[in-house]
């Protein structure tokens, strides 16, 4: 239902900041009647404000200066207009990639969050939606410009080629047009939560996808280069100081128009049943996270949307291997994840490729990385199959045997991805270290897969506390035990690309694959 859907006559509502003044003076006392009865602290948020504040304080000039290290062993073109133009192509790829994460953040209930009891009491006719979500709109727009200023300085001192690093008035050139575009992606995903503007959302994020990846193939292949010579910013990303305060207006007013829409407009075109439903999906996922069940995080993003309501069971593949002719059906009624999946591994394989063929160590990562996050797609028959009471338990045969019939869907299409890179480089005159370093980690990455999806709930030896002179540690180790996939692919990744890919380090990959996919099948074994 939409925010405006019941809206009574003004005449007859009550001013919501006097009735929220009210509710908070209540919610005050029953803070402190609480603290007294339990003999708890009634300050209890303060100091978690503090803490916050103070780890901010702590960790944000580490991570600030991290970054700027990192933007700055970036291999950028030499030739001012070239460095413009590939930096202002990934800025755009940068916005697109951030609005498509949008997407599934407006599922997951964000970012202009509300509650099932607030959609009942504050948001279904008796207050204007704006006047009660106006408090957080603003926090989110002043959230996502100091994440973006933040980023933007930082890239902004990696890339100045100066000793002393970047000038102040570089700086805050950086910092005030990331600030203003970083209001983009925000917009892009509140108006995807709501129904009217779900569709506009979708254009704008792939504008600035085609933009952004036309841009750095244009110049990737010397084409365009000076294309955004009088488009960019001055700063040090530009290669010359001397263009005009235009586009640095420009953004400002790109950037303002966003954050009026997101204050002033969008907010009385909120589905709040659906933004309700998502946010009390979201806290349950939590609860079980902290608990120690993964498998709270597949119901965030709502029910699945299946679509080729059409596409049967093939009859042949039926008979002969049932369950990946189930993952196979399964994978043909989510075209829409099939083609992204397909689309991330493909861009994954060539950085792995890239890496491998003499590229810089980041390729290879971000490439592992990309492949292990196409490969959930690929795999989710064998995550299904985890997910059951008793896994293994309803088809005859041993588990090991029901997890190699799993495998058998996402093995054909990464050695399918693999192999299509494959032709590429031999086309286009790749070695074959190159060629052999991809299917290792592709081997890597399935063997990730299967070693992950046999555990869904946390060791209870994770949840003992750990106290370091920084307290306590256990909740680290839970949230390393939570991605330890993901580490494990880019911690090997980044290793064999540090000791030359080779036969030898595929040996290596395949050696830890094996070993992966055999742990895998004991905790599979073990139920």
């Amino acid at each position: 239902m939409s925010a405006v859907a019941g809206h009574v006559d003004d005449g007859a509502r009550v001013p919501y900041r006097r009735w929220r003044r009210w509710v908070a003076s209540l919610r005050r006392r029953a803070l402190v009647v609480r603290a007294a009865e339990s003999g708890g602290d009634p300050h209890d948020r303060v100091y978690l404000g503090y803490g916050v504040v103070l780890l901010a304080l702590v960790y944000g000039p580490i991570l600030w200066s991290a970054l700027a290290q990192a933007v700055a062993t970036l291999p950028l073109p030499d030739d001012p207009a070239a460095r413009g133009a590939t930096l202002a192509a990934a800025a755009a790829a940068a916005l697109g990639l951030a609005c498509l994460a949008g997407f599934p953040a407006a599922r997951a209930g964000g970012p202009l969050w509300t509650s099932p009891a607030e959609a009942t009491f504050t948001l279904s006719g008796q207050f204007r939606p704006r006047d009660v979500l106006r408090r957080r709109a603003v926090l989110l727009v002043a959230g996502a410009g100091g994440v973006g200023a933040f980023v933007a300085t930082a890239a902004a001192q990696g890339l100045s080629a100066a000793p002393a690093g970047a000038t102040a008035e570089a700086l805050a050139a950086a910092a005030v047009v990331a600030a203003a575009a970083a209001q983009v992606p925000l917009a892009v995903a509140v108006a995807a939560q709501a129904p009217r503007r779900r569709r506009a959302a979708g254009g704008v994020t792939a504008v600035l996808l085609a933009l952004g990846l036309l841009g750095l193939v244009g110049t990737a292949t010397g084409l365009g280069a000076r294309a955004v010579a009088l488009g960019c910013p001055p700063g040090p990303w530009c290669g010359s100081a001397a263009a005009g305060p235009v586009p640095v207006l420009l953004a400002v007013l790109v950037g303002l128009t966003c954050a009026w829409l997101v204050v002033r407009v969008l907010p009385g075109e909120l589905d709040v049943d659906r933004a309700a439903a998502a946010q009390a999906r979201t806290v349950t996922a939590g609860r079980g996270l902290v608990g120690g069940e993964s498998g709270a995080v597949a119901d965030v993003l709502g029910p699945r949307v299946y679509a080729g309501r059409a596409a049967g069971l093939p009859a042949g593949l039926l008979r002969r291997a049932p369950l990946a002719a189930r993952d196979l059906l399964g994978l043909r009624r989510r075209p829409a994840a099939l083609a992204g999946s397909l689309a991330v591994g493909l861009a994954g394989s060539l950085l792995v490729r890239a890496g491998a063929d003499g590229g810089p160590a980041l390729a290879s990562v971000l490439g592992a990385a990309a492949l292990y996050a196409a490969a959930r797609t690929w795999a989710d028959g064998l995550h299904a199959f985890a997910a059951q009471p008793r896994p293994g338990g309803l088809l005859p045969g041993s588990t090991t045997r029901a997890v190699a019939g799993h495998a058998v869907v996402p093995g054909t299409v990464a050695l399918l991805v693999a192999l299509l890179v494959g032709l590429v480089a031999a086309a286009t005159g790749g070695g074959g270290a190159a060629l052999a370093g991809l299917v290792s980690v592709v081997l890597l990455v399935l063997a990730a897969r299967v070693w992950v999806a046999g555990a869904t709930a946390a060791p209870p030896g994770l949840f003992t506390p750990m106290m370091t002179p920084n307290g306590d540690m256990s909740m680290l180790v839970l949230g390393a035990w939570y991605v330890r996939g993901w580490l494990v692919v880019v911690a090997v990744a980044w290793l064999l690309h540090q000791a030359s890919w080779g036969p030898g380090t595929a040996a290596v990959a395949v050696a830890v694959a094996a070993g992966l996919s055999a742990a895998g099948l004991r905790r599979f074994a073990r139920g």
